[in-house]
């Protein structure tokens, strides 16, 4: 195994934010798809500053720009759709995890991030880098209210590779009990857009019986 845990951030698809706003040119320099874009970039960045492991799950669009933060095979693609439904965006993202996971075999556990949150310590995920290693499931508090990024250890590999389909993740989420970690990090709570797919993915990763704090 690898000596660090791997950090997956989640990208969504800025298609989605540009078919949102209707008035909106659909270029790549339309201000959401540039703000999206940096947001992203400044979420990897802390990543990296972790020194975790670090894989971007992302559409083709957002992974093009990310080429001069990580190499070629720190990223999966997903596929581009400039309509999909939010079910569908989110059963993509279950099953980018899921060959992230596979590409990434012999680590020692995962973090599953939203790629909206570059508000996040980097010293937050090697704590939660450190706490999955100890803890088959995991989630950082802040003032006890349960923040990102959620993490597996290496025990549910058979099972994160098998996921094809956002309820998939919710069934094993709600399978198995978590830890919360304490930390000092608002950050944890804080994210960039609240009316997204991805904002929708992310209550699945966090809104569930199975995460109950254990301290």
């Amino acid at each position: 195994m690898s000596e660090l845990p791997t950090l997956i951030i989640l990208a969504e698809s800025e298609s989605r934010h540009l078919a949102d706003g209707p008035h909106l040119a659909s270029t790549t320099t339309a201000p959401s798809l540039l703000a999206g874009l940096d947001t992203v970039h400044h979420t990897i960045r802390k990543g990296l500053a972790s020194g975790l492991q670090v894989l971007l799950v992302a559409p083709p669009m957002v992974a093009a720009q990310a080429h001069h933060l990580l190499p070629a095979d720190r990223i999966i693609l997903l596929p581009e759709s400039h309509a999909p439904s939010i079910a569908a965006s989110n059963d993509q993202m279950a099953l980018g995890v899921a060959i992230a996971v596979i590409s990434s075999a012999r680590s020692p556990g995962w973090l599953l991030l939203p790629g909206d949150m570059p508000l996040l310590q980097a010293d937050t995920l090697k704590t939660m880098g450190q706490a999955v290693t100890q803890e088959s499931l995991v989630f950082p508090e802040y003032r006890h209210r349960r923040g990102h990024p959620v993490g597996f250890s290496a025990e549910f590999y058979s099972e994160l590779i098998r996921l094809q389909r956002e309820r998939d993740l919710q069934r094993l989420l709600a399978q198995y009990p978590a830890r919360g970690v304490e930390v000092d990090d608002a950050g944890i709570l804080m994210t960039q857009d609240t009316h997204s797919s991805l904002a929708l993915f992310r209550t699945v990763l966090q809104g569930h019986a199975g995460l109950s704090a254990q301290h």
